[in-house]
């Protein structure tokens, strides 16, 4: 289906969970989130039903897996094997247990994972998720991700002023070293966030690079010595006029736009036992109403997974 603007909506991102093993700065405060209670957290089945709705009533081409952290939800392989069988299904993680998951994601249907990574000093990384990470676990997961064909893997930074702006050149020869790309990410200044925005200029600035293509969100550029990276720069525009997503959040929330606005609650619909012929016209309806573009700002990144 397309929007009022002509963008085909064919791509959603399913929030599986409030819960997350790391308290990144950019993310949630350090002591935490107030957790959703559990019965407002949708059901495996009810995330599958919901997905499977949506689906019928957009013809999804892609699902993409986020939190919090995804792998910490439990029965998320099972939700893989079931929702893989409807369009392709991709994963958005901090890898910390990739390693222990990544074989049986790939039975399922699994067809390729994002990880983050925002720093390649230990110390930056401790003090950007706040919690006992390394690099070397880093690592692992991009190395347990490529030896079980979860492929491209495709690695995030949230470039973060006084904290990382100052590694990008060595973050884009790393990642390119270790057989992937590197995508630096503009901080959205969302609700809960603790950094100072770093601009896609800026960015430039630090790494020097020529532009070659747009690869979905991100623009895609090539350095002196033939290495490429992306910058995905919601803040900076340039992705709305060509965004082709919705979200499901973990409570059953459907969200036409990032920065939040008019939303359907899917969820409740589900549970007040709405008949799919009513959830399929209010999903269209939502679609239609699909603003062309959002202001970052006023939701918590953790809530909404990214």
């Amino acid at each position: 289906m397309r929007d009022s603007y002509g963008r085909q909506i064919d791509y959603l991102r399913v929030s599986v969970t409030d819960r997350c093993n790391l308290r990144c700065i950019y993310c949630m405060p350090e002591s935490g989130i107030p957790h959703i209670e559990h019965s407002s957290i949708l059901r495996l089945e009810e995330i599958q039903q919901l997905v499977g709705l949506i689906h019928e009533a957009l013809n999804l081409r892609k699902i993409r897996l986020t939190g919090g952290e995804p792998l910490v939800r439990k029965g998320i392989v099972s939700l893989v094997k079931t929702l893989s069988q409807l369009a392709e299904t991709a994963m958005t993680t901090n890898g910390i247990l990739l390693p222990k998951f990544a074989s049986e994601l790939q039975e399922a249907g699994l067809s390729r994972v994002n990880i983050s990574i925002d720093s390649l000093k230990n110390d930056v990384i401790r003090r950007v998720t706040r919690r006992d990470v390394t690099l070397g676990m880093v690592e692992s997961a991009i190395q347990a991700a490529k030896e079980n064909d979860l492929n491209p893997v495709k690695l995030n930074c949230v470039v973060l002023k006084g904290v990382n702006s100052g590694e990008l050149a060595d973050l884009i020869t790393w990642a390119h070293n270790m057989g992937t790309v590197m995508r630096f990410i503009e901080h959205m200044p969302m609700t809960d966030s603790q950094c100072d925005h770093v601009p896609r200029d800026r960015i430039l600035e630090e790494v020097p690079a020529e532009f070659i293509a747009t690869e979905g969100t991100a623009d895609m550029y090539m350095t002196p010595s033939g290495i490429k990276f992306g910058i995905i720069a919601p803040v900076a525009g340039g992705m709305c006029a060509n965004c082709t997503r919705l979200r499901l959040t973990a409570e059953g929330e459907l969200l036409p736009c990032l920065a939040g606005g008019e939303s359907l609650n899917l969820g409740k619909m589900l549970r007040s036992g709405n008949s799919s012929t009513e959830m399929i016209s209010a999903v269209h309806a939502l679609v239609a109403k699909k603003p062309h573009h959002g202001a970052c700002g006023g939701v918590s990144m953790w809530r909404i997974g990214g």
